[in-house]
């Protein structure tokens, strides 16, 4: 008996990863995780410029999902630990990819939705549309997605999966915002007319699964649902999901108090993208709708 195919995962233990190595392994896949900060076998370590290369041969996809959280106040410190832990991971990657004799058929990087830009009102943002490094959550994503390069060159099969906020009753975002939701104390930020895009987990892992299974797919893949829907659209059904009201506004100012530049980008910035790419490849998702998507992630 031939053995399973094997995916080598960064990330493995974060929110995303959790649910994907439980997919992958479901759908007959031997999930093998790369750990980080780690001299030895299995392990990267971007601090030394170390990769075990012999752990990645023979692999059928290669899976980055490491990186540092973006939720936390911007400080110089902090920027450089998110831009490092992102660039310069991938770029340790990538190079250790393009050196192998084996290389996988597959490699799939995170990125961001905000790869096209923080604010964008008034347009409809497909991956057709023009990319712009407007913002530090732009300058992020375009880095991390030039940071694949090597592997690109190499004649590896590179999506970026451009993200958007991730939907999940077990973390992330909606874990935060359940709480003051609960107590009725949610409502739209800054006007509430700046548009997000959001994508359930369970459909986001369904998307990398079909990804991988999609030899025709490279470069951006918008990796969010097809409906983006305003902050004060948002506010409202998290609000009657959890048969609470929702009317406490958030003012801008206050956000800009309370989280500086990342809640700016974040949470007032203002971009609809939709997935055109995933839609028009075939691909169906089980939560278009955030109603919907909000009730499932919360019964998760």
């Amino acid at each position: 008996m031939s053995a399973r195919p094997r995916i080598v995962l960064t990330g493995a233990t974060g929110l995303i990863g959790k649910a994907l190595t439980q997919a992958l392994t479901q759908d007959g896949y031997e999930v093998a995780s790369l750990r980080s900060r780690t001299l030895g076998a299995g392990g990267m370590d971007v601090a030394s410029g170390w990769i075990d290369t012999a752990f990645l041969e023979g692999a059928h996809a290669v899976i980055h999902l490491a990186g540092e959280p973006i939720a936390q106040r911007w400080t110089d410190a902090a920027k450089t630990r998110i831009l490092s832990s992102r660039v310069a991971g991938t770029k340790l990657l990538a190079n250790g990819l393009a050196q192998l004799q084996r290389p996988p058929k597959t490699f799939v990087s995170m990125s961001g939705v905000n790869r096209y830009g923080v604010w964008r009102p008034g347009e409809v943002v497909t991956e057709t549309a023009t990319v712009s490094n407007r913002g530090f959550l732009a300058e992020i994503s375009e880095q991390w997605e030039t940071a694949t390069d090597a592997a690109v060159a190499r004649g590896i099969r590179t999506v970026w999966l451009r993200t958007g906020m991730v939907l999940a009753g077990s973390g992330g975002a909606l874990q935060k915002m359940r709480l003051p939701f609960s107590l009725g104390l949610g409502g739209p930020v800054g006007s509430g007319n700046q548009h997000l895009s959001w994508i359930r987990l369970g459909d986001l892992v369904r998307l990398i699964q079909w990804t991988l299974a999609h030899a025709e797919i490279s470069g951006g893949l918008n990796a969010v649902a097809p409906q983006p829907v305003t902050q004060r659209d948002f506010a409202q059904c998290l609000g009657q999901a959890l048969h609470r009201p929702a009317f406490l506004p958030l003012p801008a100012f206050m956000v800009s108090l309370l989280f500086g530049q990342m809640g700016r980008e974040t949470l007032l910035g203002d971009l609809a993208a939709t997935p055109a790419k995933a839609l028009d490849g075939g691909f169906v998702f089980e939560t278009p709708d955030l109603a919907a998507a909000l009730r499932a992630a919360l019964c998760e």
